[in-house]
C-alpha cells in the first residue's frame, strides 16, 4: 500500500544510476585499440595467405620443371615466414573493453604482439636476403636485367628491416606508456565512503 505523500524519485534515481566505480573509458582509445586489433588480424591473414601462395607456387614450379635447389630454397623461405608469423601472434589476449584496466591490458598485449611481429619481420627480411643470395648463385649474372632486379630486392629488404625496427621501438614505447597508465590505475586510492 502506497501513501500518496511518499516521494520515490530518490530511490528510483539510485536504482537506475550505475555507481561510478572508477575512471571512464576513453572512447578514442578504445577505437584505436579496436582498429589495431582489426589491422593485426587482417595482416595475419594476409601473411598466412602469402606464405601459402609461395609454397603453392613452388610446388607448381617443381611440377613445371623448376630446378630443385631453387624450389627447396623458396619452400624453406615460405615455411620459415609462416613459422615466424604464427610465432608472432601467439598469446593474443583478445580484445577486452569492459574496464579501463582491461583496455590497457589489451593494448599492452597488442603492443607486445606488434613488437614480436616486427622482430619476425626482421627475421623474414633477413631470410629473404639469404633466399635472394641463393637465387643469385643459380642465375645467369651476365643477363642484362639480373643485377638491377637483385639489387632492388636487396635494397627493398633493407628498407623493410628499417621500418620493422622502427615499429618495434614504437611498440616498446607504447608498452611502457600503457604499463605506466595501468600501474597508476592500480595505485589509485579507493573511495573512503566505500570503506565504511
Amino acid at each position: 500500500m502506497t501513501i500518496p505523500d511518499d516521494d520515490w524519485t530518490d530511490l528510483t534515481q539510485a536504482w537506475t544510476e550505475t555507481p561510478d566505480d572508477g575512471p571512464r573509458l576513453d572512447a578514442g582509445f578504445i577505437r584505436a585499440v579496436r582498429r589495431r586489433d582489426r589491422l593485426a588480424r587482417i595482416n595475419f591473414i594476409a601473411e598466412l595467405a602469402g606464405g601459402l601462395m609461395v609454397i603453392a607456387a613452388m610446388g607448381w614450379g617443381l611440377h613445371r620443371g623448376l630446378p630443385l635447389p631453387a624450389a627447396l630454397a623458396a619452400l624453406a623461405f615460405g615455411a620459415f615466414a609462416l613459422g615466424v608469423t604464427l610465432w608472432s601472434r601467439r598469446g593474443d589476449p583478445g580484445l577486452l573493453t569492459d574496464t579501463p584496466q582491461a583496455v590497457l591490458r589489451s593494448a599492452i598485449g597488442q603492443a607486445r604482439i606488434g613488437r614480436r611481429w616486427a622482430l619476425a619481420g626482421v627475421a623474414t627480411s633477413l631470410a629473404g636476403a639469404v633466399f635472394l643470395a641463393i637465387m643469385l648463385t643459380m642465375t645467369d649474372t651476365a643477363a642484362p636485367r639480373t643485377a638491377p632486379v637483385f639489387a632492388g630486392g636487396f635494397v627493398f629488404l633493407w628498407i623493410c628491416i628499417g621500418f620493422y625496427l622502427r615499429h618495434a621501438r614504437r611498440c616498446r614505447r607504447r608498452m611502457a606508456a600503457h604499463q605506466a597508465a595501468l600501474d597508476a590505475l592500480d595505485e589509485r586510492p579507493s573511495d573512503p565512503a566505500i570503506r565504511s
